[in-house]
């Protein structure tokens, strides 16, 4: 059933449609209108057809004698049968009647035509099939009709003006759509029944008519766009027109689109030898046990289950660590290979009588952890570290945790948990450094003696004389650390409970671990006296209340319990499991019967109770601090999560391995119901009710705001028989894995896998499962260039619109290929990891991480690439324009989905032509050049025109445009070289010193005479010399004191012939030119 609005090309095309897919026998049980049951054709008590038959198209004959003359094609189900003739289709229906001596064979016929429709409209078959049908009736050859094509659709073109309608099938379901082109109106659509009475919707928009003992059901129809291959939601849904008319009401078209969840059964196996699997048969309960079986993944999409068997021929594989059954019933621990087609290991683990599990996880060296509960004497403990415990200390029901290495083939750890009483765990988890958490419920009085409590812990301060609640029972949170050996390898237990009323009680209970490794539980209890701290509800509110609690068992005594908060209404509530993200806000699932269950939320999943007992989703957040003041935990989300009958949550994960990356904030639950119209939404893998009780698997966003939110899914997962979903995991692709148990041999014909399953079929009375849901991997990828024209050497910018049209994924990549034409300059992502590497082999890569699914930026399923590229210029001009194409694709990993896209850009380039290419001008005078750029169309960016190179001295260069924006055409400019004129000076220079030397020798000659006269002594004798001395010196020295020779200056531009360098740089682009100047 899908109301569809197409886009191909530049035509819109509208698509409407649903499907006829329930009918159901009623008076068995008495169901409500808008109850999901089984696939047209089959009442609960059919026999179930095998899975290949699912995944048959339907077949649509020609009519060739076969059938009346009237019916223009006909197809079979297997309870039912379809006849379209000219004008109508006609549904007949076969069903039992049931009365107090006999089954009485019955049928119904429902006739569906179309109001004011076209009588006119030709009818056609489609999509032919490789089979053909042969009827021989009779032993008159004339009669037999043999060759008859067999096509998978049915088209009636032209029903209404511009409006097709076409039927096909899927998995075994009729489905029909309304195909409405531009400008037609799908609001004309008018479908009128007849043979159905009563004509109403219920509460999920489903059309349900009362036919005879039974009703049909046409699902509420899904609309959307589609552009290209992407789809685009429109709001759509059925609309009553008269007592038997029943129309379509849209919304606008354009608006932006809220994508329908559609989740994918990847796969689904049993897991089981020849006796029981199922935990309520091992031990006699009358519902499933969360964490029994329990299930985890690695990073490498291997699965893992754990459960209990009564089985000695359990399947086996590798090289077990305890390789048969040693008791009534063992615990098994399995691994499966990404495809869940191979067993990698599987192992026995238990004593000599009954071992159960209670939770599952895998540490970073992919050893397995399980922890769970024993009444064996003998359990396993001789680990390679030595056990906490080797042996109970009473005989009564204890825990025990364990650790087997990667292969399942060596025991790592193992040690019992207990006391003098019976110690039940209900739930286990890990942190980051390997540390296990068990939770449960206690009757043991030990104090201080390393379980139930360690010295120093809460209860210490909360019970500082007895050290113990005073109740009957109480939960208890031990912490284990399997790389430690003996005492040392518990180093933290304690009590957390109440003792008013006397009789009080401790139900459930889960537990959760952060990424600071502080610890959360929940459970259910009527104790009015429970520890209480910055709580939402500080009493007791009914018979039973969920409550919550944080601890960080590293802090100091007494300081140790951050917030304890009851959590409920006035019936009774119970917390089955716990799971905390990374904003640390708690999410809590388990049951509850009170109809006033504090609301919280917008448009929240389920808003008022189905009846009898509801699942439900609580979100707590974080208490806000003021200074130092500590405020309350607040509820910030609450849904209820069932329909009339009984509905339990007992396993919860939350998006991405409890990271809210990307803002997710989406919670898994798995349970049970035996609800009918248990509200399976957005295309569930098994919409109806397989009987009994079924298992259940949802996601529910808690950022959304309506309860039909793209973010939303929920679907049934069981057969006829008693199916319970006791355990979920997510991957980091946003993939959920569920384990249970199930007594339904038709449990994967009911929800066939899209692969082949391990174990196929149910193997004794009852058997573990394993499922893996999706997720659909739709993403969407788009490229917008700007510029779409850029000029050569300026940068353009791809901008890459990623969509997630399919459920919550992570682990998400986008690679972009650089061309080699062009230089890499950035890149980056709208999204919070903003996380873009640097060119690798052409390549870039960005880390997407997750993305939700529809809406809007981040949280809402839409992130942005940006990368920026610069053109590169050629070495030669380009003569015309060139594309420069860029591509991205997006990559989930793990997974082989690959969704790209592209944009293409003209590059525009340049050249440079400078005239003349030779100027002569006398020195002085300027020469001018003519300089023009003529791009190859339109040019953004800038061009720059300079002289760069060869100007001789005393020249300037001068551009009359020296710069050019966004050109559309050839443009020039003036380049003026201008010159000086030269002028020549002659200079000499004459020496300071003349005076001195011509008064200087007359003087010494003279006195060298007056020395020289009379008698001669030795004193004048040295005068004498002295005064020679200086007079020959100076003499010596006249030679220098002469006039310089002239010296000729010329300035201004020297007479030469000079090669011009013209440059036209745009961004990274040059192109040059080179000029001749003769100067004179």
């Amino acid at each position: 059933m899908a109301v569809v609005v197409l886009l191909a090309l530049a035509a819109t095309i509208l698509m409407l449609g649903s499907r006829a897919v329930r009918f159901a026998d009623r008076p068995q049980r008495s169901q409500p209108q808008g109850s999901n049951s089984n696939p047209v054709g089959a009442s609960q008590s059919a026999v179930p057809v095998i899975a290949a038959y699912h995944h048959l198209p339907l077949i649509f004959e020609p009519n060739q004698g076969q059938s009346d003359p009237q019916v223009k094609f006909l197809a079979h189900g297997s309870r039912y049968g379809l006849f379209l003739t000219a004008d109508a289709a006609v549904l007949t229906l076969r069903h039992v009647a049931i009365d107090t001596r006999r089954s009485v064979p019955q049928s119904s016929v429902v006739r569906m035509t179309l109001e004011g429709a076209s009588v006119n409209s030709s009818v056609s078959g489609a999509d032919e099939l490789p089979g053909k049908s042969n009827y021989f009736i009779g032993n008159d050859p004339t009669r037999w009709h043999t060759d008859i094509p067999q096509f998978a659709r049915v088209r009636y073109r032209g029903v209404y003006p511009g409006i097709d309608l076409v039927y096909y099938g899927k998995q075994g379901q009729l489905e029909y759509d309304f195909e409405a082109a531009p400008g037609s109106d799908p609001g004309q659509v008018v479908l009128r029944f007849q043979g159905a009475e009563n004509l109403a919707l219920d509460a999920a928009g489903n059309l349900v008519l009362a036919v005879g003992d039974g009703h049909v059901t046409l699902q509420a129809p899904r609309v959307y766009q589609r552009f290209g291959e992407e789809e685009r939601r429109v709001d759509g849904r059925f609309e009553l027109r008269g007592k038997a008319g029943v129309g379509f009401a849209l919304g606008a078209y354009d608006q932006r689109r809220t994508l329908i969840i559609d989740p994918v059964l990847t796969y689904s196996t049993y897991l089981g030898g020849s006796s029981d699997e199922a935990c309520t048969v091992i031990l006699n309960v009358a519902t499933g046990v969360s964490g029994c079986p329990a299930v985890a993944v690695d990073s490498a999409l291997n699965a893992y289950i754990a459960g209990s068997t009564m089985s000695t021929d359990f399947p086996k594989a590798g090289s077990p660590f305890q390789a048969g059954l040693k008791g009534t019933a063992n615990v098994f621990v399995a691994k499966f290979n990404n495809t869940a087609n191979t067993l990698l290991f599987s192992t026995y683990l238990g004593g000599n009588t009954v071992d159960t599990t209670a939770g599952l996880a895998v540490d970073a060296g992919n050893n397995v952890i399980v922890a769970g509960n024993t009444t064996s004497s003998n359990f396993p403990t001789a680990g390679t570290n030595a056990a906490f415990q080797t042996a109970p200390l009473s005989t009564h029901n204890h825990a025990f945790v364990s650790k087997l290495d990667s292969l399942g083939h060596t025991l790592l750890y193992s040690t019992y948990l207990s006391g003098n009483g019976v110690d039940t765990a209900t739930g286990m988890a890990l942190d980051l450094s390997g540390n296990a958490y068990v939770t449960g419920t206690t009757t043991s009085t030990e104090i201080d003696t390393g379980f139930p409590s360690t010295l120093g812990s809460f209860s210490d301060v909360q019970y500082a004389l007895t050290h113990r609640p005073g109740g009957t029972s109480s939960f208890f949170l031990a912490k284990v650390n399997p790389a430690l050996s003996g005492v040392s390898s518990v180093p933290y237990s304690t009590y957390f409970g109440g003792s008013t009323p006397s009789t009080g009680e401790t139900l459930g209970g889960g537990v959760a671990v952060d990424a600071n490794s502080d610890v959360y539980i929940t459970g259910g209890t009527s104790f009015t006296d429970m520890p209480v701290l910055n709580a939402f509800q500080g009493t007791l509110a009914g018979g039973l209340d969920v409550f919550v609690a944080e601890l960080n068992p590293a802090a100091v005594t007494g300081t140790q319990l951050l917030y304890s908060t009851y959590l409920g209404g006035t019936g009774d509530d119970i917390g089955y499991g716990i799971a905390v993200d990374s904003a640390l806000s708690t999410y809590i699932t388990g049951s509850t019967t009170s109809i006033d269950f504090p609301a919280a939320g917008t448009g929240v999943f389920q808003p008022t109770p189905g009846g009898g007992t509801d699942a439900f989703l609580a979100k707590l957040g974080t208490p806000a601090t003021v200074g130092i003041t500590v405020g309350t935990v607040p509820l910030d989300y609450f849904t209820y999560l069932g329909g009339s009958g009984d509905d339990v949550g007992l396993g919860i994960v939350v998006d991405n391995n409890g990271q809210a990356v990307g803002g997710s904030q989406g919670a898994r639950i798995t349970g049970w119901t035996t609800s009918a119209d248990f509200p399976a939404r957005n295309n569930p893998v098994q919409p109806g009710f397989g009987g009994g009780h079924d298992a259940f698997v949802a996601r529910i966003d808690t950022t959304a705001t309506t309860a039909t939110a793209a973010g939303h899914y929920a679907t049934f997962l069981g057969g006829s028989g008693d199916d319970y979903g006791t355990g979920i995991a997510v991957d980091f692709q946003g993939a959920s894995y569920v384990a249970g148990e199930t007594r339904s041999a038709n449990f994967l014909t009911e929800a066939p896998p899209l692969n082949a399953s391990f174990q196929p079929s149910l193997n004794g009375g009852s058997d573990a499962f394993l499922s893996k849901l999706g997720p659909v991997l739709d993403l969407k990828v788009s490229a917008t260039p700007l510029p779409t024209t850029v000029g050569v050497g300026n940068q353009v910018t791809f901008t890459y619109m990623i969509e997630n049209d399919g459920d919550f994924t992570s682990g998400i990549t986008f690679t972009d290929a650089i061309p080699t034409n062009a230089a890499f300059v950035s890149a980056s992502t709208s999204t919070s990891s903003n996380n873009c590497g640097q060119p690798n082999g052409g390549t870039v890569v960005c880390n997407i991480g997750a993305l939700n699914a529809g809406g809007t930026g981040e949280t809402g399923g839409t992130a942005t690439v940006t990368v920026i590229l610069t053109p590169i210029a050629s070495t030669t001009p380009n003569t015309g324009p060139v594309p420069l194409s860029n591509s991205g694709s997006v990559s989930v990993a793990g997974s082989t989905f690959t969704q790209g896209a592209g944009a293409t850009v003209i590059v525009n380039d340049y050249n440079l032509v400078v005239a003349p290419s030779t100027a002569t001008v006398p020195a002085g005078v300027p020469a001018q050049y003519t300089a023009t750029l003529a791009p190859t169309g339109i040019f953004t960016g800038t061009i720059t025109v300079s002289c760069s190179a060869g100007l001789p001295t005393a020249t300037t260069c001068t551009e009359t445009t020296p710069s050019f924006q966004n050109l559309n055409g050839s443009v020039s400019t003036d380049l003026i070289i201008n010159t000086v004129a030269r002028v020549t000076t002659t200079t000499q220079l004459t020496p300071r010193g003349v005076l001195f030397y011509a008064m200087g020798l007359p003087v010494f000659g003279l006195a060298v005479l007056g020395v020289s006269m009379g008698r001669v002594s030795r004193t004048r004798r040295a005068v004498m010399g002295l005064l020679l001395s200086g007079f020959f010196a100076l003499i010596a020295f006249q030679a220098g004191c002469g006039t310089s020779p002239p010296v000729t200056n010329t300035i201004g531009t020297p007479a030469g012939t000079y090669v011009i360098t013209v440059s036209a740089i745009s961004g990274s682009a040059t192109r040059t030119q080179t000029v001749t100047l003769v100067v004179q």
